[in-house]
């Protein structure tokens, strides 16, 4: 999830500058109204841990950002279980700058429905925003959750490039589904310089590891009544020798249609947009759940 998480970040960062367009996607930043929002990026998964809950703020173009003011670290934070009524606080962790549940009582159910509520201060006003997001249903399940091992763009008998391939069992009535891949073993030592999609030195790997590190997928208007679906790991996903994590998600309508739309926020007539977001008062970002399963695959040389 943290190529996904940096992809929604840096959106959120994008979204949370309230700015507006003409032409041929030229901002007339001299225009732009800002509005103290409060941001959100979270998500919830069944049978895990309420973690990693991010909630920060935003600030006008033209003001120096203070990175220690980012963080609403005196926020009050709140999931509510929608069929209990019960309210849970969540905490500050200031080793992973999000908020958690520290218990253990909140079990976040498959198909079931929970409201994130956050209050906080933002320039000498008192703000209040809330999302709320449907568990995907149970049935995702991976085929394999070891796809072995490949040599980096393998052929067959044939001389055709081989590729990974996820089937799986698809959650009921879902329709979005997306994975991301992360390289365990990067380094600049470890990268693959023959690639066949870029030129670059060990001082490009150095600078731009993450990047590299990261790749995410997605596919829209799944048959969810499909006994299986197939998703191939394109070979633009891998970019290093060794063993790699494939996280493959279900996700919810909040996730999905915020995925779809952050890349597409500009119309034909240049005007700028926000993604789709489902947070209601006075916030921005995604409040999202997905159902997920891990799998894992190695490059050899």
């Amino acid at each position: 999830m943290n190529y996904l998480k940096n992809i929604f970040t840096l959106v959120l960062l994008l979204t949370s500058l309230v700015i507006t367009g003409c032409g041929e996607g030229v901002v007339d930043l001299e225009e732009a109204k800002y509005e103290p929002k409060i941001v959100i990026e979270g998500y919830i998964y069944p049978a895990q841990k309420v973690e990693n809950i991010k909630i920060t703020r935003n600030f006008p173009l033209e003001q120096d950002i203070d990175v220690s003011g980012v963080l609403l670290t005196n926020a009050d934070v709140t999931i509510t279980d929608a069929e209990s009524g019960k309210v849970y606080q969540l905490l500050y962790n200031p080793a992973k700058f999000s908020f958690e549940y520290p218990g253990s009582d909140l079990q976040i159910g498959y198909g079931k429905t929970y409201t994130l509520n956050v209050k906080a201060v933002i320039d000498n006003k008192n703000l209040e925003a809330r999302s709320t997001t449907t568990v995907p249903l149970a049935g995702l399940k991976a085929e394999k959750t070891n796809l072995g091992a490949m040599a980096y763009r393998e052929k067959d008998e044939s001389g055709n490039v081989k590729k990974f391939n996820l089937k799986f069992t698809p959650s009921d009535k879902c329709e979005f589904y997306a994975y991301s891949v992360e390289a365990l073993q990067a380094s600049p030592q470890s990268f693959i310089y023959d690639n066949a999609f870029n030129d670059v030195d060990s001082n490009d790997v150095k600078k731009d590891l993450d990047r590299y590190r990261h790749e995410w997928q997605g596919i829209v208007n799944a048959k969810f009544d499909a006994p299986s679906i197939n998703m191939n790991i394109e070979w633009h996903a891998i970019w290093f020798y060794g063993a790699y994590e494939v996280k493959l998600y279900a996700a919810d309508r909040n996730m999905t249609d915020f995925v779809i739309t952050h890349t597409d926020v500009m119309e034909l007539d240049g005007n700028f947009h926000e993604p789709k977001m489902y947070i209601e008062g006075d916030g921005i970002g995604v409040f999202g759940s997905a159902v997920v399963e891990t799998v894992y695959f190695t490059i050899t040389k």
